[in-house]
């Protein structure tokens, strides 16, 4: 699986925005839940991304993943490869992961206390993105969610949201 993601294009996180950024839950419950013809018509739609934090997170993850599911992951990259955002942070670094989110906006880290579910958000931010995330109403508070209106962030639980 590993080089499946190493030959996933790549962008740095400086050069490009407005993407949908897909968390790693909602990656894996794309596959779980045979939900690939949707990623397929937002990519028609968008420019769908994943940050390398993220995609490091599903292969630490991968193990637990049930095999059918890395199958159709494995086919669908190799034929719909979707974008990795670089980022230089990695899970399980926590000082790494508060920095990179402390110098995206030091307040977010009073929002989101975890700092790698911060992570993403924060990459969001630099990017102009949107989110999709299965973890929205656990993670995303009333009070995240004022936070993200003043940086006009979208985050979505369905790809429905954003299909239209």
């Amino acid at each position: 699986m590993k080089e499946i993601f190493a030959a996933l294009p790549r962008v740095e996180l400086e050069t490009t925005e407005k993407n949908v950024l897909l968390d790693t839950c909602f990656f894996i419950h794309t596959f779980e839940n045979q939900h690939e013809h949707q990623l397929k018509e937002l990519m028609k739609q968008f420019s769908v991304a994943m940050t390398t934090f993220n995609a490091e997170e599903f292969l630490l993850k991968e193990h637990v993943v049930d095999e059918r599911v890395r199958e159709y992951v494995r086919k669908f990259l190799k034929k719909y490869p979707i974008i990795l955002i670089n980022v230089d942070v990695h899970p399980g670094d926590v000082d790494a992961e508060r920095r990179f989110v402390h110098d995206t906006d030091p307040e977010l880290l009073m929002d989101v206390s975890d700092a790698s579910d911060a992570v993403l958000i924060a990459a969001a931010i630099r990017t102009k993105s949107k989110v999709l995330t299965k973890d929205k109403h656990h993670l995303f508070t009333v009070k995240l969610e004022n936070y993200l209106n003043k940086h006009g962030l979208e985050v979505h639980k369905e790809y429905n949201d954003l299909l239209k």
